[in-house]
């Protein structure tokens, strides 16, 4: 039964005929890429523990970067709002498989999550083996700790995904979750800048063995075996525990129930909301006022849209935490710090609005083939409301760099908003043509369902969409001239407004061809294993 659902991922994974062909084939390219990024890092972590005369840093260098390990493990599936494969659980229970068969097969499925944290893993256990210092004599320390530190991530991520799986369909615990993940993830760099005294710091450093990253570490190069051992095994029968019972708990979890109670509540008297919600059918005329407004009320209902929007504005501010201890005040990336943090939270959206703009519509999007309205008013009607929606974005992101002590200013905050609004253009050509020839249906309760193609798409496209942009940046940078840049901007522009017109037309051109297979891919509902 475990072989036969391993086999079901791996077949979902390989490449297929037909018009999917171009994209497994992009995507296998795009993988190979990204982890043979990793695997180089591997190979120069391997090439540091094999020099036997950097065996004094060994200790603190691995504990540092098996701590790093356990922090991308954990949490980079919640930032990047992307849990993996994983089992529909629901749609398992009607088959005669015993539940332990089914957590082994959740538990094995958390290696596709974050494998390239494997490789680094493997790359330290293999520079430990070739250094002269250790040799053979340490390879029982070495694969013990590697492969006990490994079972412990694994563990904990599968019980991680069934909780926050559950935590997501509960409307009033999301925002909270996003808002503690945003301070556990800024509270270390915080600390780091304070004035809190080393001495008080140095107490709680990663190389202490009763970490469960630092204790891996110890065992894996032989330094306090036994205690290490020891307080590394109670580690992973906690990780083994409570993966099992966040398990068992997402067996008899029904979130049906639980979002019927929720939506089952009065309605509240029309507010603030209801009247952001009608500022779309102010400013554009119909059909594209309407829409807009559908739209707006849509992603507003949407547990993953809500989540991965509330990261877009503050996320961003994590790439300056570095420079803000020792800030280039003359730098380029320091004094458009405000853009680059904006753009950045563009780029998240992505996932779940313009690369597949009729993932949540999903069946309902016949409905742009039969109702009285024209297929490009629809895709105008969704563009506008994310490009609406990155205005407040900019605003919460600004706030964010002024309280961070990042260069903020209204001028900059209106060039960010320009800046946006310029990049959308290109963002949006592209997105469109991707959403017609390319569309997923995505449950708006799930948070386990992301495109590695778009995720893909997302990184390689960058460079040459913003390329425009970065000109005009360049040459204010060189010329330290306002009217260049804004010269440059305009014309930045412009052919924006070309390139989005004929993207544009092309995704009405391919939808209108491509009708009955674009309804049908958005048709299709998730089967027991779904891959992300």
């Amino acid at each position: 039964m475990i072989l036969a659902i391993l086999k079901a991922q791996w077949l979902s994974m390989r490449l297929r005929v037909g018009t999917r062909r171009a994209g497994a084939v992009f995507s296998s390219i795009t993988s190979v890429a990204f982890y043979g990024f990793w695997a180089f890092l591997a190979w120069m972590v391997m090439l540091f523990f094999s020099q036997p005369e950097q065996t004094e840093y060994f200790v603190d260098g691995l504990s540092s970067g098996l701590l790093f390990v356990m922090l991308y493990w954990q949490l980079a599936p919640i930032v990047s709002a992307s849990f993996g494969a994983s089992l529909d659980l629901k749609k398992l229970l009607s088959y005669p498989i015993p539940h332990g068969k089914l957590f082994t097969v959740e538990v094995m499925l958390r290696i596709f999550t974050c494998g390239e944290m494997l490789l680094l893993v493997l790359g330290a256990m293999t520079g430990i083996l070739r250094n002269p210092h250790y040799g053979g004599k340490n390879a029982v320390f070495a694969l013990g700790g590697a492969l006990i530190f490994s079972l412990t991530n694994i563990l904990l991520s599968a019980g991680n995904r069934n909780f926050l799986e559950r935590v997501f369909l509960r409307s009033k615990l999301r925002e909270v979750l996003v808002l503690l993940i945003v301070i556990i993830s800024l509270t270390p760099q915080f600390l780091a800048y304070s004035g809190i005294k080393k001495a008080v710091l140095l107490k709680f450093v990663p190389s202490n063995i009763f970490w469960p990253w630092a204790s891996s570490a110890h065992y894996m190069l032989g330094d306090q075996a036994l205690v290490a051992s020891g307080v590394a095994f109670i580690y992973f029968v906690i990780a083994y525990a409570y993966s099992r019972w966040q398990f068992q708990r997402s067996l008899r979890y029904d979130g049906a129930v639980i979002q019927r109670r929720e939506r089952s509540a009065p309605d509240a008297p029309e507010g603030f909301a209801e009247k952001i919600f009608r500022i779309p059918g102010m400013l554009f005329p119909d059909p594209i006022g309407a829409l807009c407004e559908k739209e707006l009320r849509t992603l507003a209902r949407v547990p993953r849209f809500r989540m991965v929007y509330a990261m877009s504005c503050f996320f961003g501010i994590v790439l300056y935490l570095p420079q803000m201890r020792r800030p280039h005040h003359d730098g380029f990336f320091y004094q458009n710090a405000l853009p680059i943090i904006s753009l950045y939270g563009l780029l998240m959206l992505g996932q779940i609005s313009y690369w597949n703009a009729f993932g949540f519509d999903r069946t309902a999007a016949q409905g742009y083939f039969s109702w009285p309205v024209k297929f490009r008013d629809a895709l105008i009607a969704k563009n506008l409301v994310t490009a609406l929606l990155m205005v407040p974005q900019v605003v919460l992101t600004s706030l964010c760099a002024k309280a961070a002590n990042l260069p903020f200013s209204a001028g900059k905050v209106v060039e960010s908003v320009v800046v946006i609004l310029i990049a959308s253009m290109y963002w949006f050509a592209l997105g469109n043509i991707c959403s017609v020839r390319l569309p997923r249906a995505m449950d708006p309760d799930k948070m386990n369902q992301m495109s590695n193609k778009m995720q893909a798409l997302s990184i390689w496209a960058a460079p040459f969409l913003l390329l425009p942009i970065g000109l005009a940046y360049w040459a204010r940078s060189v010329m330290h001239n306002e009217l260049i840049f804004a010269g440059i901007l305009l014309l930045a522009a412009i052919i924006g407004a070309i390139f989005y017109y004929i993207g544009l037309d092309s995704a009405v051109t391919t939808a209108s061809e491509r009708r009955e297979k674009f309804i049908t891919e958005l048709s299709q509902g998730s089967s027991p294993l779904s891959i992300t």
